[in-house]
């Protein structure tokens, strides 16, 4: 039987899933034509499905939720968020360049934070059709499958994941088993969470938006998320870019990443 916490935790977990899933749905339409792609201010890529996906994933979670507070990467923010224990946190659509390249790594990330912590998470990857979704206290499902984070223990016998960009410099670093390249930083920490690779790592400062969601599978599934110097990852902070970049494992694995990847700290500090 679920405790009272995770109980209560159902509806923000369905609400969540299905606009992620419906979001995806329609970000795939746009494949069916030539994607028309806009810059942002700080010259990152925008699409018409970002766009889209921001306003059915606000739009639902306003409808169901009108008292949270909504941060959204497309849409400018407001510091009334920062007054508020519950705040969603969403990429409409994490890994716009993978999008626009007709890849199939990008996903829909919408996550829940309670008082700064990550504790509902739905991960949609509409292209392998694959949704991941779970709570604190609930657990993880892929597409309604019980699943939780790996128990490799040694990084050696480890499967890590990285982004393409950050392949080379951290090849050297871990003599892992593999070393899997994959875009959408939401979709590589809930593949973690499910157990389909065993840790995963950035030294990049990752913003919430796409961190949120994966975090809270991770967390759900069993596993340990931090900074790179160990630290809790908080979230709804004033400052969307974390302090460090990050490291996601089941428990024994991240110390040990944790051990390895501490060179990497005197570049970040």
């Amino acid at each position: 039987m679920l405790n009272a916490r995770a109980d209560s935790l159902q509806r923000e977990l369905t609400v969540a899933s299905e606009l992620a899933v419906e979001a995806g749905r329609r970000i795939l339409r746009y494949l069916d034509s030539a994607v028309e792609v806009n810059h942002k201010a700080r010259g990152e890529v925008v699409t018409p499905a970002d766009r889209e996906s921001d306003r059915l994933i606000r739009h639902g979670l306003a409808a169901a939720f009108p008292a949270d507070a909504i941060f959204s990467e497309e849409t400018a923010d407001s510091p009334d968020r920062l007054a508020n224990s519950r705040v969603w946190i969403v990429d409409p659509l994490d890994g716009t360049s993978n999008f626009i390249a007709r890849g199939d790594e990008f996903s829909v990330s919408i996550g829940l934070a309670l008082a700064g912590k990550p504790t509902v998470g739905a991960v949609y990857n509409p292209t392998r059709g694959e949704l991941f979704a779970g709570a604190a206290g609930v657990g993880v499902t892929v597409n309604g499958v019980a699943a939780r984070a790996g128990g490799a223990d040694e990084i050696a016998s480890a499967r890590l994941s990285v982004s393409r960009k950050e392949a080379v410099a951290l090849t050297g670093l871990l003599p892992c088993r593999e070393l899997v390249q994959i875009s959408s930083m939401a979709y590589k920490l809930a593949r973690v969470a499910a157990g389909m690779e065993d840790g995963v790592l950035s030294k990049k400062r990752r913003k919430e938006w796409g961190s949120c969601a994966g975090t809270a599978l991770v967390l759900a599934g069993g596993g340990r998320a931090s900074l790179l110097d160990g630290a809790e990852i908080r979230f709804n902070r004033v400052e969307p870019l974390q302090a460090l970049g990050m490291v996601a494992a089941g428990p024994v694995l991240h110390s040990r990443l944790l051990a390895a990847l501490r060179p990497l700290l005197a570049g970040q500090k």
